[in-house]
């Protein structure tokens, strides 16, 4: 399964835009193996701890909560699942269930932010008893306050040490090993 996690307008800057053609060349791909597609969208809500807690209070609505319009159609397409949610983790009880459901034991991950929303989601993952791959060049950090590269880097480093440094791939390595489907 791939998880395509808050590719949205508000979460684009210039450190997180050039992610977006690589998510869609994985969705793509993902296409044509007849692979579990999810994307998810993040909403954040007035009082929310984002709000409250750390002084955020963007993602309130469109457009900024809309999926980027090179990734919207994809998000029409039946083959795609796309989950809500107003936390870090796109490991929700519905996504929990949807990968129940189809028996998916592998979960990649791509998107927006590497610090944040990919690695609380690569983590929940972790803790149930699934596996979690990182595709590193297609996760990007919109930090603000902070380099956001840096901030890249260093999630990505915990998540190394968290989850394995294994888990960790590019997206050729994560195309490598999807395979078609059986004719």
């Amino acid at each position: 399964m791939l998880i395509v996690v808050d590719v949205q307008n508000g979460f684009i800057t210039t450190s997180s835009a050039h992610v977006v053609p690589v998510v869609a060349q994985l969705v793509d791909r993902w296409y044509d193996t007849d692979a579990p597609v999810v994307f998810t969208r993040y909403f954040n809500y007035r009082g929310s701890p984002f709000e409250r807690l750390v002084g955020w209070s963007g993602l309130l609505d469109a457009p900024d909560t809309d999926i980027v319009a090179e990734l919207e159609t994809h998000c029409r397409d039946p083959r795609t699942h796309l989950l809500d949610k107003t936390t870090y983790t796109a490991f929700t009880s519905e996504a929990a269930h949807l990968i129940a459901t189809l028996g998916v034991t592998d979960v990649y991950l791509c998107g927006i932010a590497t610090d944040a929303c990919i690695f609380k989601t690569a983590l929940d993952i972790f803790e149930a008893d699934l596996t979690p791959w990182v595709i590193t060049d297609a996760c990007a950090s919109n930090a603000r306050r902070h380099p956001p590269q840096q901030i890249h880097d260093s999630a990505l480093m915990h998540m190394s040490r968290l989850l394995g440094a294994g888990q960790l791939i590019d997206s050729t390595e994560a195309l490598s090993v999807i395979k078609r489907p059986a004719v």
